[in-house]
Formats: C-alpha cells, structure tokens, sequence
C-alpha cells in the first residue's frame, strides 16, 4: 500500500535528521574520454572493464544513442513505508531500445562499479524516462561512449541518514599521481536544495569563465522559463547536454523530468523553482567555451 502523493512540498518529510552539509562537494580532475563498448555484452561489465585500465576513481558517462536488448527500469512512485518520502515503481520492462538521452554516474557500491543511470528512449512510438536498472543492460549494437573520467574524487554509495536510502556520496580520493590540478568538481545535493542555485554556488570554487554541468537526480516539482511547470512532487531528471555556467554568471539548465504519474516534462530550469527531493548527482567541469 502506498502513501498518498504529497500536495505541497510542506507534505514531503524525510525521515532523519537534517546533514549540516547542503551542498557537499569535492575537487578534482576530469578527462574528456571515449570507448566503443563491445557488442552483446553486459554494459556494466563494459564500464567497468574500460575504468579499471584507466585508473580512473569515477565517471559521467553520456550514454545517449547506446541500443539495448530488452531491460528493466523503475519509475518514481510514492512511498510505500511510513517513513520514506518517495520511493520507485515496481519494476518494468522494455524489449528494447535506442537511448535518446542517458546519463550514467558510475562509482563504486560495496567494493564494486555501479552506475546510477536515468535515460530517456521512445517505446513504440512512446516516449519514457525512467531509472534503468544496470544488470539488466545488454548492449545491442557498439556505439561510442564518451564523457569524463575522474581523478582525485569519486561517487561512493553509502547510507543517507537524512532520507534512509543508500545513495552516491562524494568522497576524496588519494592518487597514485604526484599532482592532481583539480579542473572539475562533483557534489550530490542535499533534499530541498534548488538546482539551479546549488549549480551556481557550486560554480563559485572553480575558477574559471564558463562550466559544463553533467547529472541526475530528483526534483520536488519544477518551474521552466520556457515550458509548463511540472507540478507533481516525486520525479527523476537528467540534465541535457547544453547545461552551463557561463561567464556573465548566468545559468542555463535544460533538463528531462518524469513525474510519479508517468507525464514527461522538459525545459530550462527557473532558478529558485526546482528543489531537490531526494538528492542530484552532479559533474562541474571547467570549459574552454565562453
């Protein structure tokens, strides 16, 4: 049995005490990369063959145009605990499908490569967004990989007292390296933290003109410049390939979202209007682009 959905954001109660540290964050250096994945394996696998011969501590992987086999996801759904504030669908399936847009934050789950992966794909002419389920992924057809491995700092699944999930967390790293110069910094968002305005704050310990962001997540609800507000309060997002900071300290970030009844929305955030619900996962790297 679940709970009713939440009205307000007033409704949505997490059920630990509140971490002191809102928008955790830690430097390091990210490396643009590339593979091609062999065909008709598991794509964890392939992951984490490709990051164990390169030394690197985590990746953000874009994973759009990747084909699958048949596979399984979740979708965001209510709670069905009295303590939780959200939680996922029962589990679905797909035959099979060209990823239009997917995101993967591939760190380490009890001494293994995990990948938390939100996608967007069409599904008989439909279109889903949805959380896939890792072990489940066969790749169909070798396409190119591409994204950033990290050094220096890296996504480590561990329990979240405030929200009683076990979720990615970030963590520094020691390198085998004499020196890393940080160029990049991830962080994971505390519940009720605004996109848009953590991206900016986040911005401020880099130095540079113009950031490229990457990530994941969920929103309580989300107010667009240019769309209709998504008013349900459970959802998954992935951010789109055109998020950035630029110079004049302006922040365009275009994301995908699916709410907890099933409706797609997509557009360029409103700062102050997009508040985390249980977390974002998120990649700031320094760009040459102005």
């Amino acid at each position: 049995m679940r709970r009713p959905a939440p009205k307000k954001l007033s409704d949505i109660q997490h059920p630990g005490p509140r971490c002191p540290d809102r928008l955790p964050y830690r430097l390091g250096r990210a490396d643009k990369v590339s593979f091609r994945p062999p065909e008709n394996v598991p794509l964890l696998r392939a992951i984490s063959d490709w990051i164990e011969t390169r030394d690197f501590h985590s990746a953000v992987l874009d994973l759009s145009g990747l084909s699958l086999e048949s596979f399984r996801y979740v979708m965001p759904d209510r709670a069905v605990d009295s303590r939780h504030a959200a939680w996922y669908s029962d589990t679905r399936s797909s035959e099979g499908a060209r990823l239009k847009e997917a995101v993967a934050i591939v760190g380490r789950k009890e001494g293994d490569w995990f990948a938390h992966i939100h996608a967007f794909w069409n599904d008989g002419g439909v279109g889903h967004l949805g959380h896939l389920l890792p072990d489940s992924l066969i790749l169909k057809k070798g396409t190119e990989i591409s994204g950033y491995g990290i050094k220096g700092a890296a996504f480590v699944a561990a329990p979240d007292p405030e929200t009683e999930f076990t979720l990615f967390r970030v963590r520094g790293v020691e390198s085998s390296e004499e020196e890393i110069v940080p160029n990049a910094l991830i962080s994971t968002l505390a519940p009720f933290e605004d996109l848009t305005v953590s991206i900016l704050k986040l911005s401020e310990n880099l130095n540079t003109r113009s950031i490229e962001v990457l990530g994941l997540g969920s929103l309580a609800g989300a107010a667009f410049e240019d769309a209709a507000p998504m008013k349900g309060l459970i959802s998954e997002i992935l951010l789109q390939p055109t998020c950035r900071v630029q110079a004049d300290n302006k922040c365009a970030i275009p994301i995908r979202c699916v709410d907890l009844d099933g409706r797609l929305h997509q557009g360029k955030l409103q700062a102050g209007e997009a508040p985390t619900l249980v977390t974002c996962e998120l990649l700031l790297i320094e760009s040459k682009q102005n």
